[in-house]
């Protein structure tokens, strides 16, 4: 097959397993010689924050001098975004390849999740970065990725998501997350609540299992500019002043400490290239500090073009944090909405909380293009519920797109905010690029 009709069959695979667990792709693993286990690994889960932790962490390890495979889903426009190495994504031609490796070791079919993690198993073999980091679909204690053998395990923080699979309390979403833990492998979390941390904590010294927590308390905020967030972060272990990531959302800054807490663990036992050297820490310090400032995750608080940001906030507590973020940081401009959920979210929520902590110009929905849609006529319908505002209600993306970019150049000082699912963020950016394609070719 050639890439095209690579990435058609892989799409076309159901994502979970009919069977649950970690037994099948384990077997598909050991007839490929277990390529997994031939990289230094760092897992990480956790409801939010999972793929921004990975990214900062495999920056911050990129700045260090070392080469890092960065294994997360899901993708918003590429299904090569899931595979990269040293923040390349994976070729055309390797992901045809790599594909054809895991094809021919089939007995009993994998689901899509398995098939993208085997794929990326055996490509980390051929390539021999020296960390890969794989970041779990969902959960963490049936997860496909938990069949790794890994060097760090991280936990972000834990709330309420994907209750139909893990759970319907923190405790038990909790339990599942922690079932990534390994007999005396560290653990770094970010201690949010009594219930998870306790889980967390509990499960770790079961197993023997160093652990840091990471909490609010050991940051602080300094400044904030137009380009940068500029904080400190402190606890019993780390000790760095004035640091600076981009300007994006205040919640990085809680993912890039747990990114540096685990990096600094992992140089603790990197005696090569780091260990007691003369200069280790001024090293380690430097690439602290120049890979946070070099950081970006897509899909996060992600300006794509002047005034139109998008960001993947799917339940409750992210949107939280996402309603944070624009009170604080995004003060200066009028506010246009363009809202569209996955039915199986606790989208209610996430629309009361939004229209109770911000105030919008307009209100725009629509809906994704996902069997798992949110009918666009509820969603308005919720919005109307807790604003009284006209909500205009678009089942095409375009449509809503093009209204929205419509009242940003009718309404003095205003930019359009799209939240609520990372299928949203994907088909905007793709709306996005076919505008720029088409004004491409109208100026040729």
């Amino acid at each position: 097959m050639n890439y095209r009709e690579t990435v058609d069959y892989i799409l076309s695979i159901p994502l979970f397993a009919q069977k649950i667990g970690t037994e099948n792709l384990a077997s598909l693993l050991e007839r490929l010689g277990n390529p997994q286990d031939k990289s230094r690994v760092i897992h990480i889960a956790g409801t939010n924050g999972k793929g921004s932790t990975a990214k900062a962490l495999a920056t911050i390890l990129m700045h260090a001098g070392f080469h890092v495979g960065l294994f997360t889903s899901p993708h918003l426009v590429s299904i090569n975004e899931r595979i990269r190495y040293d923040d390349e994504m994976i070729s055309d031609e390797d992901f045809t390849w790599a594909f054809e490796q895991v094809r021919k070791k089939f007995t009993v079919h994998p689901s899509f999740f398995e098939v993208m993690f085997a794929m990326a198993a055996v490509y980390y073999e051929k390539k021999q970065p020296d960390y890969v980091i794989y970041e779990t679909g969902m959960g963490g204690r049936l997860d496909a990725t938990n069949v790794v053998r890994p060097e760090l395990c991280i936990i972000t923080s834990v709330g309420l998501d994907h209750m139909e699979y893990l759970g319907d309390t923190i405790a038990k979403i909790a339990g599942e997350k922690a079932g990534i833990i390994k007999p005396s492998v560290p653990v770094v979390y970010f201690k949010r609540d009594a219930v998870s941390s306790g889980i967390i904590e509990t499960h770790a010294k079961e197993l023997d299992s160093a652990v840091t927590a990471v909490e609010k308390s050991n940051y602080i905020i300094n400044e904030i500019d137009d380009k940068t967030i500029d904080f400190s972060f402190h606890n019993r272990y780390y000790n760095y002043d004035h640091l600076r990531i981009p300007k994006t959302s205040l919640y990085q800054v809680e993912n890039t400490c747990l990114a540096v807490a685990s990096f600094d663990i992992l140089m603790q036992t990197r005696d090569i290239e780091y260990g007691k050297n003369a200069g280790a820490d001024v090293r380690i310090e430097q690439a602290v500090r120049s890979g946070l400032l070099d950081f970006s995750w897509e899909g996060r608080m992600e300006e794509i073009a002047p005034d139109l940001f998008v960001d993947g906030a799917h339940n409750p507590e992210a949107v939280e944090c996402y309603c944070r973020t624009l009170r604080t940081l995004y003060t200066k401009k009028k506010k246009i909405l363009v809202f569209a959920a996955v039915k199986d979210k606790d989208y209610d929520t996430m629309i009361r909380d939004l229209t109770e902590a911000l105030s919008f110009e307009k209100i725009i929905v629509t809906s994704v293009d996902n069997k798992r849609k949110a009918p666009v006529s509820l969603i308005a319908d919720r919005f109307r519920n807790y604003t009284g505002h006209t909500v205009e209600a678009y089942e095409d993306i375009a449509e809503a797109m093009d209204a929205a970019i419509r009242y940003k150049e009718q309404i003095t000082d205003s930019a359009v905010y799209c939240v609520g699912s990372l299928y949203l963020v994907g088909e905007v950016k793709r709306w996005l690029q076919k505008i720029k394609e088409k004004s491409a070719n109208m100026e040729e």
